[in-house]
């Protein structure tokens, strides 16, 4: 059995938050560790969210409560009076974080048959203490970098092996299973972005998204890259450009993450397309079509350098 990390500050911060409240002479002092339980989120901004939202919904919930209790006594009924307003106007507001935790804060009054000062106090200080625990504890996050790059690496490989066999199928090769390698760069992708979003969300006080950035720019990259092999399955010639931009492919793969080869790659294709303009027109309707089709191949292959220069551009930027 393997206890996790967010295991553990839960069950610390409950006990810690239960001695607070014991400590403290509050009463129902337990319920502060079942806050604190609800309140532990998985990254630190969304903790803070959590925190603010649930002291909203609590202030909320205290002013139709003493409403409901006053016109209906203290009852179920006035109970259920005090869920029919809260939680639709809760919601209405964005407050459903606090729905739970506020109703069972309300129902202390309920048994106590009193909403008066020494009360309000005692359940808005039994929600401070939860809520502060938790926030204090969600302020220590594991880093996830090392998860993150290997996402990156394993997003590297697979589009180096992409550019590899796009290259081997211009060259002649039958069934090169690009496809395949395209959906799993694809799936790579959305998780190294999920744990960048995580890896940024722990950081309160330092604004990084290179993570969050790159994986952006490789799922752009994989659009254009689904295009371009669209575009090459349409390819049923040889035709004498294709020796060119298979090199250009190759390039691509060996450097898809150096910027000073990327502004070379690009100078290439600018030329290869001058000399797609500038080259004799088809002679028959299947030579048009395959070079129509190579031609847009290299059009959506200048946009992934582009891609690519364009945010490596941005990257020696901020470090400037």
């Amino acid at each position: 059995m393997k206890i996790g990390w967010r295991t553990i500050k839960t069950a610390l911060g409950a006990v810690i938050a239960m001695v607070l409240a014991y400590e403290l002479h509050l009463s129902y002092w337990a319920t502060a560790g079942i806050i604190t339980i609800l309140s532990v989120q998985n990254t630190t901004r969304y903790s803070f969210t959590v925190a603010g939202l649930r002291i909203l919904a609590t202030v909320l919930a205290f002013v139709i409560a003493i409403l409901s209790f006053w016109l209906l006594g203290f009852n179920p009924w006035a109970f259920g009076l005090f869920l029919l307003l809260f939680i639709p106007v809760a919601m209405q507001l964005r407050l459903q974080e606090g729905i739970v935790v506020s109703s069972v804060l309300v129902t202390h009054f309920l048994l106590q048959k009193s909403y008066s000062w020494h009360w309000l106090v005692n359940e808005f200080n039994l929600m401070l203490i939860g809520v502060g625990v938790a926030l204090i504890f969600n302020l220590f996050m594991p880093s996830l970098l090392a998860q993150i790059k290997g996402f990156q690496q394993e997003t590297e490989a697979q589009l180096q092996q992409i550019l590899l066999q796009m290259a081997q199928q211009l060259a002649g090769t039958p069934d090169v299973p690009t496809w395949q390698h395209l959906g799993a760069l694809l799936t790579v992708i959305r998780k190294g972005n999920e744990w960048a979003n995580r890896q940024r969300d722990n950081q309160l006080l330092i604004e990084n998204d290179f993570y969050h950035s790159y994986f952006e720019m490789r799922r752009n990259q994989y659009e254009m890259l689904r295009q371009m092999q669209s575009n090459l399955d349409q390819i049923t010639l040889s035709l004498k450009e294709s020796a060119a931009i298979h090199e250009l492919l190759t390039q691509a793969a060996a450097n898809s993450a150096n910027p000073q080869k990327i502004k070379h790659l690009q100078k290439s294709v600018a030329k290869l397309q001058t000399r797609f303009d500038q080259g004799p027109l088809p002679t028959n309707r299947a030579e048009f079509e395959s070079r129509a089709h190579l031609y847009l191949f290299l059009l959506d292959f200048e946009t992934m350098l582009t891609l690519a220069d364009d945010f490596y551009a941005k990257v020696i930027l901020m470090e400037k």
